[in-house]
């Protein structure tokens, strides 16, 4: 579908080189249908905050409507794999992460192949962790939640995004790091496990730092650590865990977008110039550090395999070194 002048006068605004991209994608003929993102996350999450600020963009780019495929459970390997059996046409696309590409395969067997079933699209950013506690926790500090777990060992409850997930296995490793006990409970998503939190259902969960800034804002929850070895742009006032005595804990699991495998060159190298160009624009960088998305589009998309290959041996490795298991 060719670009229309409309639309061509709406993203002139934006800049002309991505103006420019739309109009070369339209004339070549790809995309001319919508675009499917898989989301392997329930809406109403950090990725769903993500994507739906890239998604209403790349619309523009592409020209095209991208439409939403949640396919949340089995720690994302559900999506993942509905993406690696997807026709690779370059109308599938996939948000892809740590979990479905490092943690989850070192702990048990995956119907696709954690690299080799994908191509890169485009880096999106690293994922800073937030240790957050119900205000009923009497603790305000990563100290004295540490002292507080090791006084009630197995009494805390910290809930994350479902087991094996990035958010469960930082916890695992805070935990190993600090000689501690907590029950963990998982949950299918961010807005699940922020809704019992709030509530009191749950003392404690390692976010992702997006679904839970409001609520820290508004006094709902209670902000103790962040898990990077610097402080998170969503959360200034917020120190590291390092900072406050666990030393050298930097934990920040990253996405990326991937197609399946086998798309041929030109929709490739157009959606991965279409997620380059929205992916450089200062606005959707600002609304994604704000959504607790940081450093975004920082690695070339030429990176990203090796990447995922050191990821799946480093997490190997630190996964069997601390017992850790989908039935943890």
């Amino acid at each position: 579908m060719g670009t229309t002048r409309r639309d061509a006068l709406r993203m002139a605004g934006a800049g002309a080189a991505a103006w420019t991209l739309a109009g070369h994608a339209g004339a070549a003929g790809f995309p001319d249908k919508p675009v499917k993102l898989i989301v392997p996350y329930p809406a109403g999450g950090g990725a769903d905050t993500w994507s739906r600020i890239i998604a209403g963009r790349l619309e523009k780019v592409l020209g095209q409507p991208v439409i939403f495929d949640y396919r949340p459970g089995g720690s994302t390997t559900i999506g993942a794999d509905a993406t690696a059996r997807s026709p690779a046409d370059g109308y599938t696309i996939h948000l892809y992460d740590s979990t479905a590409f490092a943690y989850v395969p070192n702990m048990r067997r995956v119907p696709y192949d954690p690299i080799k079933s994908f191509v890169p699209l485009a880096y999106l950013g690293v994922l800073p962790f937030v240790v957050v506690a119900h205000p009923s926790v009497p603790v305000k500090t990563i100290p004295e939640l540490i002292a507080h777990a090791k006084a009630n060992p197995g009494k805390l409850t910290c809930a994350s995004a479902g087991v094996g997930s990035p958010h469960h296995l930082i916890a695992e490793i805070f935990k190993i790091r600090n000689g501690i006990t907590m029950n963990h409970v998982p949950y299918k998503g961010a807005a699940q496990y922020i809704a019992d939190l709030v509530g009191g259902q749950v003392d404690l969960a390692v976010s992702t730092v997006g679904p839970a800034v409001q609520h820290v804002q508004a006094g709902r929850l209670r902000a103790l650590g962040v898990s990077t070895i610097k402080r998170s742009v969503a959360l200034p006032d917020v120190p590291t865990i390092a900072e406050q005595g666990v030393e050298g804990f930097d934990e920040k699991p990253w996405n990326c977008f991937v197609g399946p495998a086998g798309i041929p060159a030109e929709p490739l190298e157009k959606l991965r110039a279409a997620l380059k160009s929205v992916l450089e624009e200062p606005e959707i960088v600002a609304a994604l550090n704000k959504a607790g998305c940081e450093e975004v589009g920082k690695v070339p998309v030429a990176q990203l395999t090796d990447m995922m290959r050191s990821d799946l041996a480093k997490w190997g490795d630190v996964i069997r070194r601390a017992n850790i298991t989908l039935e943890n």
